[in-house]
């Protein structure tokens, strides 16, 4: 018994071995120059600029969706787009920006819809594991205890895939397929926002069905952004919420769910600034998913976050 318990014991240390060596020396050449590397650009801008700012927090319908300059020069406040990808997970989106928050910073958090339900997307997808490992090891430091177990299965994963030499494909696939050459580093300008696309005409786009969402708002997602407004208000920081932008032909199937959310949200007494369906723009007006807008979608977006936001500065 003794004897299997030690072989046990060597097996599982040189399985971590094997693991830790994939992780931090294997690099994974599918990233080579991703958009995942424009999380650095970001950060630095994040930590360079003077307070009062504006901090734009959520996933990639604020990295698709928003001209931070045209924000910048119309309030004449500096602001950074942090949005980039939902899979790292609304929890990981906020750690990452606390330490860079001073009093009356404004902070607009704008999450996908799916943050409110899916575990996942809450903790953080295999991308997440990509980002820590490959991209910008530093952002280990945002990552909860809670939050590390919930990964260690995709971390597992994801470093076997690299000793197999078939790195995970981490990013969205219909974006992958339609979007790759492009979905790069560079396609960031220096605020955060993904302006490459600007420039292409939509792609075709895979049409989501009906919600089958059944289970209710999660209460761990409440409690975080609950949380992250108790910390900001601590600060001497605002907490602004606004809906993502979503395809119009997508919002039927979808429109219980968004009422679920808002609803809840209203509940804790942190309401979206503005109505979801306010946010709700024409298919012409989406580049290639039901969050991504096109240029002009970009541009009425951020009209109107730029008019409510004129309205927050008044009432402050």
């Amino acid at each position: 018994m003794k004897k299997f318990s030690i072989q046990c014991i060597l097996f599982i240390s040189i399985m971590i071995v094997i693991i830790l060596f994939s992780l931090f020396l294997i690099p994974n050449k599918r990233l080579t120059d991703n958009s995942l590397y424009a999380n650095i650009d970001k950060h630095h801008r994040l930590d360079s600029l003077p307070s009062p700012k504006i901090v734009f927090v959520g996933g990639s319908n604020l990295g698709f969706g928003l001209d931070s300059k045209r924000v910048e020069d119309s309030l004449h406040i500096p602001v950074v787009n942090m949005g980039l990808h939902a899979g790292l997970g609304l929890r990981f989106m906020i750690n990452e920006v606390k330490c860079s928050i001073r009093r009356d910073d404004i902070v607009v958090l704008s999450p996908e819809y799916d943050h409110f339900f899916s575990t996942n997307l809450l903790d953080g997808e295999k991308v997440l594991v990509a980002l820590l490992f490959d991209v910008n090891r530093r952002d280990l430091k945002y990552i909860t205890f809670s939050q590390a177990i919930h990964l260690i299965p995709l971390t597992v994963e994801y470093s076997v895939s690299k000793l197999m030499h078939k790195e995970m494909d981490v990013m969205d696939e219909d974006v992958n397929n339609n979007f790759d050459k492009n979905y790069r580093r560079n396609s960031f300008n220096k605020y955060g926002d993904e302006v490459m696309h600007w420039n292409y005409p939509n792609q075709s786009i895979h049409q989501m069905a009906g919600a089958t969402i059944i289970e209710n708002v999660s209460v761990s997602t409440l409690e975080l952004i609950t949380g992250f407004d108790q910390f900001l208000n601590a600060r001497g920081a605002k907490l602004v919420i606004i809906p993502p932008a979503f395809m119009s032909s997508a919002y039927g199937g979808y429109a219980k769910v968004i009422d679920d959310i808002d609803r809840e949200l209203k509940g804790v007494k942190i309401p979206f600034a503005i109505k979801p369906k306010s946010f709700v723009f024409p298919d012409s007006l989406f580049f290639n998913t039901v969050y991504h807008l096109n240029r002009q979608g970009v541009t009425e977006r951020t009209d109107s976050i730029i008019g409510l936001l004129k309205t927050k500065l008044k009432n402050k």
